[in-house]
This record gives C-alpha cells, structure tokens and sequence, in this order.
C-alpha cells in the first residue's frame, strides 16, 4: 500500500531523561517535512507508524541509525520499500503500521562501529501495572522543543478499562495506553514510531493521544500499536512473503 506525506508534526518524550549513548535499536525517520522514530528490528528494517510516512514514496524516506542524535555521529540508509497492513485506517489509526526496508542492509562491521543492537520483537503484551521503556527524538513540551539528544522515559501499562476511559472507548483490539498517572512524563510531536520495550523487547510503537505533558495532574495516555498483534504480518514482511 503506497503511503503520502503528512504535514502534522508527529510526537516526542515529555518528562523523559536524555540517553546518553545509542541504546541500539532506537532510530530517526527523516523525511522532507517530518521526523519520527522508529524501532530496528534486523539489518534491514524499520517498524515505525504508517502515519508517519503516509503518502511518501521510498525514495523520500532516510533512517538514521547508531546515534542518540538524530542528526550527527550515526549513519544514514536509504528507505527501498515500505509496507502497511492491508487493514490500516489512517482516520482510526487501526494497524498503524509500516515496515522500513532499507538499502543496502547494516553491514556486521557497521552494527559493531555503531553500537547498533536491533530489538528483538516480543509475543505477548506486558501485565497491567508494569513498567517499559520508550525512546524517541521528538520535543519535551508543548512548545515543541526539539532536544540535543533522544529521551527515554518509563510509562506505566494501563488496563484497557482505564485506557478506553481515557480515550472515549477509541480503542480497538490491537493498540493499548502505557502512560504516566501524573501527567509528567509523556509523548510529543517527533515520537511517532517511539519504540516501547519491555523486559528487552519490543512491544509497542507511539501511535496516538499524547498530549505532550499538558494532562499533568492527570494521567497521560499515548496510545501504542501492539507489536504481538502484527507479529505475524511482520514476520512475512521480512521473510518477503507479505
């Protein structure tokens, strides 16, 4: 499915805390307009949000790999392919989605040079009530600060009763809300794509519903795409039978 572009600034970690060095797997986006992040899942793929690159052709698309900044002491690959699931609803953002496929593939001695260490994909989503870890390169507050260096921040897993309260019953089966219960910590525009990690693998990508650190005292909820729920589609897309 071909994608086009969005002029809508995609999200970022608000209340987060700078990393300091790569953490291996965390990537940037880049394209004419707009900057997300995204999760390395081998040598040769992306998972990000199909909202991110939406309506954009390969040829717009770099990643940029093996840094904390988006911008210096990494290194850039072209984009050959980008695939989302055929039941993508870019209005619902129902399988928002999208594989990378990049070109050429991060050679051995690239991955060890950069520290790169793609994330492996997790089956299961985690417990109500556990803690995971996302990173991303977008802004820290709703002024859209952009920072020298990729955030991370832990957000809490919120029962999907407590999400669908929170997000008016717009949750479908394969997204759920990690969050923060005061309202600090948060996501904001850049983050789109922000990989969720638990217990060292990947478990969730920012979809929607951020509110960039302006729902303190109350409870923040970004909404992430499930990776258990794509686990399947992505697998083909990799193997090259999707």
């Amino acid at each position: 499915m071909s994608l086009a572009l969005s002029t809508t600034p995609a999200p970022a970690v608000s209340g987060g805390q700078d990393v300091q060095r790569t953490n291996g797997y965390t990537v940037a986006v880049l394209a004419p307009v707009i900057m997300c992040s995204g999760a390395l899942i081998d040598s040769r793929h992306v998972v990000t949000t199909a909202t991110c690159i939406n309506y954009l052709e390969p040829g717009d698309v770099e990643v940029y790999v093996g840094s904390n900044k988006y911008y210096a002491d990494g290194l850039t690959k072209a984009v050959s392919k980008i695939d989302t699931p055929q039941s993508l609803n870019l209005e619902t953002y129902e399988a928002n989605i999208a594989v990378l496929t990049l070109e050429p593939a991060l050679t051995p001695e690239e991955m060890s040079k950069f520290t790169i260490n793609p994330v492996p994909r997790a089956t299961t989503l985690p417990s109500v009530n556990e803690l995971a870890t996302v990173t991303g390169y977008g802004a820290t507050d709703s002024k859209l600060t952009l920072p020298d260096v990729m955030q991370r921040a832990q957000l809490r897993v919120y029962s999907r009763t407590l999400c669908n309260q929170l997000k008016h019953n717009k949750l479908t089966a394969t997204m759920f809300c990690a969050g923060d219960p005061t309202g600090v910590k948060d996501l904001c525009p850049a983050d789109q794509g922000a990989p969720l990690v638990y217990d060292g693998k990947l478990v969730g990508i920012y979809s929607w519903g951020c509110s960039c650190g302006l729902a303190a005292p109350n409870p923040s909820s970004p909404v992430f795409t499930s990776i258990p729920s794509f686990r399947a589609w992505i697998d083909k897309v990799v193997n090259g039978t999707a």
